[in-house]
Formats: structure tokens, sequence, C-alpha cells
């Protein structure tokens, strides 16, 4: 008897505590392809990715990419990780043009990324930005999850 209520304490707690931001990230498939020569792109370290043109769908509502090298970059979802009280998405912005913190805000977490992750540099986010997959071809540019 001891071992199926220990069994069931483990289960529940493993449940109970398994939580990660893709709860709060709501998976969105897209394929975005970015020139990396436009004027827009080309030079900024790091720049935003907005849907429009050729890319109906970026992420969310955007994706913001950091350019390690010329071949590999890195690149997240602009939506904020935190559980907000308000209802709606609120999105990361720079903190400052060509700045590599992210920060909501609504909540004013910060958000790194030159980190491979999108770390958290400062709560209330407990989870990381959302990051999606690049491949670099030329001078093109795709993201995709």
């Amino acid at each position: 008897m001891r071992r199926i209520i220990g069994f069931a304490f483990l289960v529940f707690i493993s449940f109970a505590c398994n939580k990660d931001n893709d709860e709060i990230i709501p998976e969105v498939r897209f394929s975005a392809e970015v020139d990396l020569d436009n004027p827009q792109y080309n030079g900024k370290n790091p720049f935003i990715v907005r849907p429009g043109g050729l890319n109906r769908i970026v992420g969310i509502n955007g994706v913001v990419v950091f350019g390690v090298t010329n071949s590999e970059f890195y690149a997240f979802d602009l939506l904020c990780t935190h559980e907000h009280e308000k209802a709606g998405f609120f999105y990361v912005e720079m903190t400052e043009p060509g700045s590599i913190v992210m920060k909501c805000p609504e909540c004013e977490s910060e958000f790194s990324v030159a980190a491979e992750y999108g770390s958290v540099i400062q709560g209330p986010a407990k989870w990381a930005l959302k990051r999606y997959q690049t491949d670099v071809r030329g001078s093109t540019l795709r993201i995709w999850n």
C-alpha cells in the first residue's frame, strides 16, 4: 500500500511541477526567409523580422534574430514567456536600438538574445524566449519551427 501511495505522490508532484514555456507560447508552424543583403537587416545585429510580404507568418508576431557569425544565427519569438495577469499577449522590445537585451513593457522581464537559449536576465519571467531553427544559404536566412 505504501508503494502505491508513494508512486501516486511522485506522479502528482511530477505533473504539478512540470510546466514549461510550451504552455505559454502557442505552437505556430511557419517558415520564413530573410535576405541578409536587404538594407533593413544588413549591418544590424540583432534585428527584428515581422510578418508581412512573403513572410506572412513569422513566429507569433515576429522574431528577433542575433547573428553569432556570418553563418550562425539565433532566432527567438518576441512573445514574453511570463504568465501575465492581464489577458492577451505581451511582446518584448529592444531596450535600445542594437541592444542584445529584450524587455517586456508589461512585466519588465529582460532576456538576452545573444545567449543561445534566449535566457532570462531579470524576471518575473521564469522561462527563456522560444527559440526557432535557422539555416543560412548564401545571403538567405531561413527561420522555421
